[in-house]
């Protein structure tokens, strides 16, 4: 199936915009929640998941890399400045480890 330029431009916009986490919360399963209030955002563990606090957490605003984690057994807290990132992250239930990635919109 062939997609023409402009409804190909028009459908990658909406999948980015899916993956885009607003001023509110992000699921993932069972794993954890990403909630992003004004300047700060906050990745909470559920359930048996922890927080893997050896992971190299990381919030990327533009060319602004935020490497400071409040890291807890079950939240990791960052302040970041207004606008669209990208948040990586890892949470972990006994032996196994998810690492992540997602895109949040900081009011």
């Amino acid at each position: 199936m062939h997609i023409s330029t402009p409804l190909r431009s028009v459908f990658i916009g909406l999948l980015a915009s899916a993956a885009l986490v607003t001023a509110g919360r992000a699921q993932a399963d069972d794993e954890f929640d990403v909630s992003v209030k004004p300047g700060r955002v906050v990745v909470t563990a559920k359930g048996k998941w922890h927080i893997n606090k050896e992971y190299p957490w990381k919030l990327t605003m533009g060319e602004t890399k935020i490497a400071k984690f409040e890291l807890s057994e079950h939240s990791a807290t960052a302040e970041a400045p207004k606008g669209a990132g990208k948040l990586k992250g890892g949470v972990c239930n006994g032996d196994q480890c998810r690492m992540f990635s997602v895109a949040v919109d900081i009011p």
